[in-house]
Formats: structure tokens, C-alpha cells, sequence
């Protein structure tokens, strides 16, 4: 006589019946009121802000120059990039995540005018795909002027650490690399693991621009491409203490360099890094 079927353990099954009431209708609607509800905010933010582009439009002058650029920036200042660099007339072309917030990020982007990749990194294997960033390249190498701009510390982290996903591309594309920075006088910060900066209204906000950097030579090699990787994460620091010198704020405790053991330890290699890819704008 065969077994009976075993019954589903209680919880499990209140939770799929939440799952199926609750969670899916709330995520729906999150789906189309969290991307409104950005814009309307940030449209409040930009309208009461001193707005400074310093030298920033001149990125404008670069794609054209070079068909195309890498922009490299941190994931702390993430969530202006959609509405701010629309604001300044760009239209970048980025990454985010698969799952309900890389969905709801994606559709932020697009209501920005942004082009999105899904499938960036994750500690979720569910939320990643592995042939990204071959995707990216090939839209790159494809695709006049695209400037692609990639939060190089998203998504888990280490703050201030530059991952090599938006290096690679570059490389890979022959296309410049250039470091971007938003930054806000007046914010509110998310206790995430970067603390993710909200500005306020009636702010000041702050555009800095570095490069371009060329890819060297000798980046084709594992060497090289950290020695270039090291470099621009020193000067993406260096970019990022001067806009909190700025605005007279006090610089985070962990934006800093690595020490010459670290930095020693980095570029011997090889070392099992987090991803190729990173997460978000």
C-alpha cells in the first residue's frame, strides 16, 4: 500500500497563503508607485537645490570624442544617479539586479530614460546572470556613444572598494574610463551597509568629474589590470574627500586608501574577487 502524501507543515503553508494575498498584490502595487513616487520627489529635491555641475557637462564633449565612456561611481550616492544625470541631459546605460527591488530600480531608470542590463551582483545566485557583462560589451561595441555608469562598490560591498566589472568593459570595449561623484549637503543615511545617502530639499548638490583615464596596455595582463584597478579607486577616493571637504562635512571613517600591506596583498594576486559585475547605476 503506497504512503500517504505527507501534509505541508502549517507555517509553510500560512506562508505561501500570505505570500499569495498579501506580498504579491502589495509588490505589484510597489511596483508602480515606488518609481512615481521617486520622481515626484526628486523633482521637489532639484527644484528647492543649488544645483553645481562644475565640469561634469564636459562628459558630454568625451563620449562624443571617444564613442562611448565607462563612468565608475560609488554606490553611496545611487540614489540620485536616475533623475540627476537626466536632469544634466544624460541618458546613461546601466545594470541592476534581477528579483522585486532590481525590478523596481529598473523601472526608476527607464522612467529616467536610462537602458538596463539585468543581472548584476548578488548574494542571491537567483539574481545574478552570468553572461552580463558579455552583454554589455557586445551592446557597447555595437552601439554608438553609450556611456555606461556602474556602482563599483554594489552591491554587498566593501564600501569604497573598487570592483573590476566597469574596468573590464572598458578594456574589453576600448573605451575610457571616467569617475563621477554626486554629492549633497544636506542628507539623510540609510542604515545600509554603504548608508545610502537620501538628499533633502532645499539642498546644494554637488557634480565632480575625473578623466577620462584610458585603459592601459598592459590591463590586458591580470598585473596591470590591478595596478589600473588600484589607481582608480585611489583617485575615485580622492574625488569623493573632496566633495565632503566641499561642504565642510566630516569624511566617513572607512574612506580611506588601503594600507601598503593591502595594497601589496591586492596587487599579487590573484584573489577570489566578489564579482565581475556590480549592481545598479
Amino acid at each position: 500500500m503506497p504512503d500517504a502524501p505527507r501534509k505541508r507543515p502549517l507555517t509553510r503553508r500560512i506562508r505561501r497563503a500570505l505570500r499569495n494575498s498579501v506580498v504579491r498584490p502589495l509588490t505589484a502595487i510597489g511596483l508602480v508607485v515606488v518609481p512615481r513616487f521617486y520622481m515626484l520627489y526628486l523633482r521637489l529635491v532639484f527644484a528647492t537645490s543649488r544645483i553645481h555641475p562644475g565640469d561634469f557637462p564636459r562628459l558630454h564633449d568625451l563620449i562624443r570624442e571617444h564613442d562611448g565612456a565607462v563612468g565608475l561611481l560609488w554606490h553611496e550616492e545611487v540614489f540620485t544617479v536616475a533623475y540627476g544625470y537626466q536632469h544634466l541631459g544624460f541618458h546613461p546605460h546601466t545594470l541592476a539586479s534581477l528579483g522585486t527591488s532590481g525590478e523596481i530600480i529598473t523601472r526608476m531608470l527607464q522612467l529616467c530614460g536610462f537602458v538596463v542590463f539585468r543581472g548584476g551582483s548578488s548574494s542571491h545566485k537567483s539574481r545574478r546572470r552570468p553572461r552580463v557583462v558579455e552583454d554589455m560589451v557586445d551592446h557597447m561595441r555595437s552601439t554608438p556613444e553609450v556611456i555606461y555608469g556602474i556602482t563599483v562598490d554594489g552591491s554587498q560591498g566593501p564600501a569604497y572598494r573598487l570592483k573590476r566589472g566597469g574596468v573590464v568593459i572598458a578594456r574589453e570595449c576600448k573605451k575610457p574610463v571616467v569617475l563621477a561623484r554626486t554629492w549633497y549637503r544636506r542628507t539623510l543615511r540609510l542604515p545600509t551597509w554603504d548608508r545610502t545617502a537620501i538628499p533633502l530639499p532645499w539642498n546644494e548638490i554637488r557634480y565632480y568629474l575625473s578623466g577620462p583615464h584610458p585603459v592601459p596596455a598592459d590591463a590586458s595582463e591580470e598585473a596591470g589590470l590591478r595596478r589600473f584597478q588600484l589607481e582608480l579607486e585611489d583617485e575615485l577616493i580622492d574625488l569623493t574627500a573632496r566633495s565632503y571637504d566641499d561642504l565642510d562635512q566630516e569624511r566617513p571613517e572607512n574612506l580611506v586608501k588601503r594600507t601598503p600591506k593591502e595594497r601589496e596583498e591586492f596587487l599579487r594576486g590573484p584573489r577570489a574577487e566578489n564579482s565581475e559585475t556590480q549592481e545598479d547605476t
